[in-house]
């Protein structure tokens, strides 16, 4: 059972409460008719130490390591300070989702749970390259020295980046602006998110980030119902250093091969261990995206209407259940004239029409429509009425199914000065099974 969602306030000895007027849609990015620039460089300094790959029982002809300049016995760990650097560059249309709550009459939205592959389910290749700064140590099997104090860059070739993943740290609200066409607005909004990137160095998944950013959404919607489609742009420079990116990340024995130093033209296999201590990121990100999704079932509020008698426009809420199977909504209408009577009408489209004179509303939703003409309701002293649906007695036959959408409306007499009619605003329901 889908109940309204609302919003209450204690005020003692009262429990208040009112619907909330968003509605609610899971929107997932087209991948096809979407685009991307993804350039820039990235770092990684580690704590790290190398020790050789021999093993007494394993592999007895592996390389050892000692500390100094003479060398030793035994195979020891030697400290190092290791920076890895490379490139990041991918024009592969990225994947993705997220969830928006619009508030039509307030002009409001709210963007949640924002996730991106940021490499379209693929993967990228980057130019590698390590630096690595140690004291002097000898490696046997082969011999070789290694005279420590000086920098040594290393390059690693081409590794994948085999993720690259943003995901969105906290709800963001935007606004929404009327563009003049039916159900069109323009949106902007602020996404606080991260961006983590997975390098595969010699085969080892290594994090680099996650890197904070705020990222600047703007661009259109359309709204028809419980289907949405937007077109949306960024444009985003991120420049970040973050330090102990990955807490408790530990890199455990990679194979690490080294060129021998004196002599050259050898191979030193050694394994890496250590931890990042500190991640960067240079990227520039540009990227177009077309997405489009559906609205979750349950209730909202849309189309403003013309202030009644009272000085306020006419309010419609629902209550009760969006479930085809409960067969329990009731339309709620306030704000209304006192003691005038009215017809409540249902559509499948929305619109918005100015009735024709001497009425002074508007009609919010387009053909063809529906009306409880056999049900007239009566506003009475409370200028306010209640109006349960009966699912087995809609209007013209109309039957109530699971995934479609509904639109209503309150129709009534008013008086502007002399004898008119009015209407409330409207809302629309989407309907569970």
């Amino acid at each position: 059972m889908n109940l309204r969602r609302s919003a209450c306030l204690v005020a003692a000895p009262f429990l208040l409460c009112w619907p909330l007027q968003a509605q609610q849609f899971h929107v997932v990015v087209d991948a096809q008719a979407s685009s991307q620039s993804l350039q820039g460089s990235y770092g990684a300094d580690l704590d790290a130490s190398v020790i050789g790959d021999y093993d007494a029982a394993t592999n007895p002809g592996g390389t050892r390591t000692v500390p100094g300049l003479f060398g030793g016995s035994g195979n020891n760990a030697i400290p190092m300070d290791l920076g890895l650097s490379g490139t990041l560059s991918s024009t592969q249309a990225p994947l993705g989702s997220f969830d928006l709550d619009l508030d039509r009459l307030a002009g409001t939205l709210v963007c949640s749970n924002l996730a991106v592959d940021l490499l379209g389910g693929g993967s990228a290749t980057s130019d590698v390259s390590v630096d690595l700064l140690y004291s002097t140590f000898r490696t046997f099997a082969p011999d070789s020295l290694f005279p420590g104090g000086i920098p040594v860059t290393l390059p690693l070739g081409s590794q994948a980046i085999s993720q690259g993943d943003l995901a969105q740290t906290a709800p963001a609200v935007g606004t929404l602006t009327p563009t003049g066409t039916l159900g069109q607005y323009l949106f902007l909004v602020s996404v606080p998110a991260s961006i983590t990137l997975t390098v595969d160095v010699n085969g080892s998944p290594t994090p680099v980030g996650p890197f904070d950013t705020l990222l600047p959404f703007s661009g259109t919607l359309d709204v028809t119902g419980a289907a949405l489609s937007t077109s949306l742009s960024l444009n985003l420079a991120v420049q970040q250093t973050v330090l102990d990116p990955l807490p408790g990340f530990q890199i455990t024995d990679i194979p690490f091969p080294v060129p021998t130093v004196l002599p050259a033209g050898g191979t030193a296999n050694l394994l890496l261990n250590g931890t990042v201590a500190q991640g960067d990121v240079n990227v520039s990100w540009t990227a177009n995206l077309v997405a489009s999704g559906a609205a979750g079932c349950g209730f909202s509020s849309y189309c403003e209407v013309s202030p009644n008698t009272t000085g306020l426009p006419g309010l419609l809420a629902v209550s009760g259940s969006s479930s085809v199977a409960d067969a329990n909504l009731t339309l709620d209408a306030t704000q209304l004239p006192t003691n005038v009577f009215g017809i409540f009408l249902m559509s499948p489209a929305q619109d918005r029409i100015a009735l024709p004179a001497p009425g002074s509303g508007f009609l919010c939703m387009g053909s063809p429509f529906y009306r409880f003409s056999s049900q007239i309701v009566f506003s009475g002293a409370a200028g306010a009425v209640t109006f349960p649906l009966d699912f087995q007695n809609l209007p013209q036959g109309q039957t109530f199914q699971a995934g479609s959408t509904w639109n209503f409306q309150l129709w009534h007499r008013d008086s502007n000065p002399g004898p008119t009619s009015n209407t409330t605003r409207a809302v629309t329901v989407v309907f569970c099974p």
